[in-house]
């Protein structure tokens, strides 16, 4: 934008808006630090866990620096498994990326992989980031031939050994960054729960995840993830992906409708903006009247 622009910008918002985009503006640095430390200033191969509310760009951002990344690095391409379907798919992704990159080091983009955490799955998960760093499948992994190309088989069998049923992924040469909407609890979360319990078991679990990986647990309160948005709006062109013409004074209108409304939205993230200029979009005339849709029925 323009000086003249970002000045009216400044002098449309109010001392306390414009303090919520400043806190907004240093979550969404660290986001952004956060994924450029797993992709390009990771010395130790340490793997990275970057937790946040839903639709605050995680995807969007990581995107851009996997762009980057593959311009440097012409030897292995990085791998993104989104919301794989089950842990036996997701295992079979893992096996047939190390097998490919021939012990090159391997980038590995987890996106909304919830099925990881899941109770079922945790012991598995712990074991690919403690000190063991290995992917381990323990039952016949013959059975699972008709779920596998020709490449992804060999990949398996290449793991595998002649004395055990099933095969380990060695995964020192992997580097997992970790995209989720789970908070992962702390030490103190931990301890606040009653000692034997099922809830105390999986947050003991899940901390340990915590604490075997880097990266941050983004969390903010209302007022500074509008100030997020706001400061995503006003910086980035995430309303030009839908009106390449969108003038400062409409992502303006946009942040005003949502503040006097941040209390009353159907959802408070990215994912909203979008919808709302899509709206503007369509409906030129009466976009406003649609937006009260996005607003919660009480």
């Amino acid at each position: 934008m323009t000086q003249k622009s970002l000045k009216n910008i400044g002098q449309a918002f109010d001392q306390d808006q414009l303090h919520a985009i400043a806190k907004g503006k240093t979550k969404h640095d660290i986001l952004k630090n956060t994924i450029n430390e797993a992709l390009f200033n990771n010395p130790f191969n340490s793997n990275f866990l970057l937790s946040s509310p839903p639709g605050l760009a995680k995807s969007y951002e990581t995107e851009q620096a996997l762009t980057r990344l593959q311009a440097q690095n012409t030897h292995s391409e990085p791998v993104i498994i989104q919301g794989s379907a089950g842990m036996t798919a997701f295992t079979i992704d893992i096996a047939t990326a190390v097998y490919v990159s021939g012990g090159r080091p391997v980038t590995v983009v987890l996106d909304d992989c919830d099925m990881l955490f899941e109770d079922k799955n945790l012991n598995t998960t712990k074991k690919m980031f403690d000190d063991t760093r290995a992917l381990k499948y323990n039952k016949n992994f013959r059975a699972l031939r008709s779920l596998c190309t020709d490449l992804q088989f060999e990949a398996l069998e290449s793991f595998s050994s002649p004395d055990r049923a099933g095969f380990s992924v060695p995964l020192k040469t992997v580097t997992f960054l970790i995209l989720t909407n789970r908070y992962f609890p702390t030490i103190n979360d931990v301890e606040s729960q009653e000692g034997g319990t099922r809830k105390e078991a999986k947050y003991t679990d899940l901390h340990a995840i915590r604490r075997r990986t880097e990266g941050e647990t983004i969390t903010m309160d209302t007022d500074t993830l509008w100030g997020y948005v706001a400061n995503i709006v006003l910086n980035a062109k995430i309303c030009e992906k839908f009106n390449p013409v969108v003038t400062p004074q409409e992502k303006i209108q946009i942040l005003e409708w949502l503040h006097a409304r941040w209390d009353r939205v159907t959802e408070r993230n990215l994912s909203l903006v979008e919808k709302m200029t899509k709206d503007m979009v369509r409906y030129p005339a009466g976009y406003k009247d649609i937006w009260t849709k996005y607003l919660e029925v009480k």
